[in-house]
């Protein structure tokens, strides 16, 4: 691998490229002590001596910082840790030792997710949103198995937000009617359900 550049980066850190891709970040102390210059060779030795040196212990501090100021899925943090330029091998070694450590846990983020949201989101909303984040469709299926009861049906949900947003729904006239429905379908409930509902308490 030939270093093709060395780039000031922020507060006294460097982009280190590699065959002309940014690669990862080092101090300028950290140049100096392994003596990287431009268009100097980086042996795979030397490579994997500043990434179990230097750039993995830092992507593990920098997850486990991420992480103590919210809960992340998987997807979430490595995208967290690549916008920090850290290159995939260190990535690799971070999650897998905050899963270690039990502080990365897809299942336990799709549990409480679908305890916070199922109060005002339709299950299909919910699980939308959780495939949005990275979590394996098997992963949310268990955890909405495991909520189990704590979660409203979806009939029982829409009635609480109708007699929320109308505490006297049959006097609601056509267009109220209307605005309510698309408030619903914005929150991902069935149309029919949506219409069960309404009929029923109208």
């Amino acid at each position: 691998m030939t270093i093709t550049g060395i780039e000031p980066y922020r507060k006294g850190k460097y982009l280190i490229y590699l065959n002309d891709e940014a690669s990862f970040v080092l101090y300028s102390s950290e140049l100096k002590k392994y003596g990287l210059k431009v268009n100097n060779e980086l042996t795979d030795e030397l490579y994997r001596l500043i990434l179990e040196e230097t750039v993995i212990k830092r992507a593990k501090s920098r997850t486990l910082h991420i992480l103590d100021r919210q809960d992340k899925t998987e997807k979430q943090l490595r995208m967290k840790l690549r916008e920090n330029l850290y290159p995939e091998e260190a990535i690799d070694a971070a999650v897998e030792a905050a899963k270690k450590g039990n502080y990365l846990d897809d299942g336990r983020y799709a549990r409480q997710y679908i305890s916070d949201k199922s109060r005002s989101k339709s299950r299909r909303m919910i699980e939308a949103e959780l495939l949005g984040k990275g979590i394996h469709k098997e992963t949310i299926a268990e955890a909405m198995e495991e909520v189990g009861d704590s979660i409203s049906s979806d009939h029982d949900l829409i009635e609480k937000i109708i007699f929320k947003k109308c505490p006297e729904p049959e006097k609601m006239d056509f267009s109220m009617t209307q605005k309510l429905m698309r408030y619903l379908t914005g929150k991902g409930f069935d149309i029919y359900d949506i219409r069960t509902v309404l009929e029923r308490l109208t």
